[in-house]
């Protein structure tokens, strides 16, 4: 048994139909998480719910007899200026599914908006080039997937071509998400400290082992590697306990011959533990968080452009916006929105201003540890931002809220999500209109919010938790994995599935959409998957 799973569970476990007999209990992984990051630095937590259902559609409005209750004026710390504020909010609960009792949105009073040219979509590129697709996390791909979830082709990173020497950890575990090359490639990471460059040959059962690469005794950990238009792949790697780690980020390039990467350049990230997925902006700048929360932007070349120090992070992705600045979350309860250098003589970022999460906790009483690694304090977020065209940012918080935060680093709006440890780790999908989020939850499964006032539209209840962070296809289509082993296509109108897949082992990758209509997603055995219409 997983030792990141493997403690008594206090709640019933009720197996979904069809589904793999797995421990998924959060009280269960909440106790053995201390025990599990010394080992490995990856305390997320498993969770357990009602059965897997047809999604619930929220009424149109809320209900008339619904209550109302005033939050305190939400604010933001800045650092050179005064903190924006705004007006006490009069929160009004979202409209709900029947059964989602518990939660709600609160909408903060209008206020005078800084003027924020449209966020440009992201360059479209064939294949996904970083983690959630794009600078903006939007997790949209210009590609279609498939309606059916038919096994092609897998990869066995757990017998490997060639052996693993000196792992970082013997345990097999994939939470990292791939990335695709514009031909298809696809870059995946192991626990282990293996990167895998795989390919999709059109037959046979197995996906062909191009190159891999394997720093001595280093883990990427749950990170997801990002592509360079130059061909370079990018990633953190992690030596030593959690405790006396040492972290490099690396620049790879594929073997001229041989299965060895070449390491184009590295730099030194110093002492902790990264985790963190690199974000690469539309100029080929590298942005890069270590453990302890200090931020690199990196030249393609190599050069450390600057650095800002930040609040420490456990999982989350830096995120661009059109502006310039750099959002990044932390699990010291804040979210920072960085400013690069205003000189290109200086070395140092500013921190542009702060959000609290803590100050902004809704009326829903929260569900938390104390102490409890990976979130279960509810303090902070191990999500990743998503930011709209206006430049709003979008994120989920351990507090199990999700929140929509305005440019000036106030609140827009917040939605209430069933309480758990850990909240919501996983990072929403933008619609192609901008109007609707999507996101997993450590409870509640799916939800589907609109971005205007974060009302719910749809919920689509599973039985395990969501930290598999999920992919929007060009015709809106909407893929995602989850901790009870299957692998769901969904309708993102409607919330209806489109199809069901049982991986029989917990997914915590984002799925990926390659350019021929296949999906890509990994399983916590070390399995790489390819779906497709068959």
């Amino acid at each position: 048994m997983d030792q990141t799973t493997g403690i008594l569970a206090d709640r019933g476990a009720r197996p979904m139909a069809g589904a793999p007999n797995i421990p998924i209990s959060r009280r269960r992984f909440v106790h053995g998480l201390a025990s599990a990051a010394a080992l490995s630095g990856a305390a997320l937590l498993v969770a357990c719910q009602s059965p897997a259902a047809t999604p619930t559609t929220a009424p149109a409005t809320p209900a008339s007899a619904a209550p109302t209750a005033t939050v305190p004026a939400p604010t933001a710390t800045t650092a050179a200026a005064a903190a924006p504020t705004t007006a006490p909010a009069t929160a009004t609960p979202a409209a709900a599914a029947p059964t989602a009792t518990t939660t709600s949105a609160v909408a903060a009073s209008p206020i005078a908006q800084p003027t924020v040219a449209p966020a440009a979509q992201a360059e479209v590129t064939a294949g996904k080039p970083m983690y959630q697709v794009d600078p903006f996390h939007t997790g949209r791909s210009p590609h279609t997937g498939p309606t059916h979830g038919v096994v092609l082709r897998t990869f066995d990173a757990a017998h490997p071509p060639v052996p693993t020497v000196h792992p970082a950890t013997p345990r097999m575990d994939i939470q990292s998400s791939s990335v695709i090359g514009p031909d298809g490639t696809i870059y995946i990471a192991d626990f282990p400290g293996n990167l895998f460059a795989l390919r999709d040959p059109g037959q046979g059962s197995s996906l062909s082992f191009v190159w891999r690469f394997h720093p001595d005794g280093g883990t990427s950990l749950h990170a997801t590697p990002a592509l360079g238009r130059d061909g370079s792949v990018y990633l953190g790697f992690s030596a030593g306990t959690r405790n006396a780690a040492r972290s490099t980020f690396y620049a790879l390039k594929a073997p001229t011959s041989g299965t060895e990467a070449q390491i184009a350049w590295s730099v030194d990230f110093g002492e902790g533990m990264m985790t963190s997925s690199p974000t690469v902006g539309p100029d080929g700048t590298i942005y890069a968080v270590s453990g302890p929360g200090k931020l690199y932007a990196i030249a393609p070349d190599g050069t450390v452009k600057w650095t800002v120090q930040t609040g420490p992070t456990l999982r989350s992705s830096p995120a661009l916006a059109a502006d310039g600045k750099v959002y990044q979350p932390s699990s010291d309860g804040k979210l920072y929105a960085v400013a690069p250098p205003a000189s290109a003589d200086s070395k140092e970022g500013t921190i542009a201003w702060t959000f609290d999460f803590g100050q902004h906790l809704g009326s829903t009483p929260l569900l938390t540890k104390a102490g409890g690694f990976g979130g279960g304090n509810g303090i902070g977020s191990g999500a990743s931002p998503t930011i709209g065209p206006d430049g709003t940012i979008y994120i989920g918080a351990n507090n199990s809220n999700f929140y929509a935060v305005n440019p000036d680093g106030s609140l827009k709006w917040l939605y209430e999500a069933e309480r758990e440890y850990a909240g919501i780790w996983a990072t929403a999908a933008l619609s192609a209109d901008a109007s609707t989020l999507f996101f997993g939850a450590n409870k509640g499964g799916i939800y589907a919010l609109g971005t205007k006032d974060g009302a719910l539209r749809w919920q689509f209840p599973i039985y395990g938790s969501v930290y598999s962070s999920p992919a929007l296809d060009h015709q809106g289509t909407l893929y995602t994995g989850s901790t009870v082993g299957h692998v769901y296509a969904l309708d993102s109108t409607t919330g209806h599935v489109v199809f069901d897949y049982n991986a029989g082992a917990q997914v915590w990758s984002a799925p990926s959409i390659l350019p021929n209509g296949t999906v890509v997603v990994a399983d916590r055995k070390g399995n790489v998957i390819l779906l497709g219409d068959g």
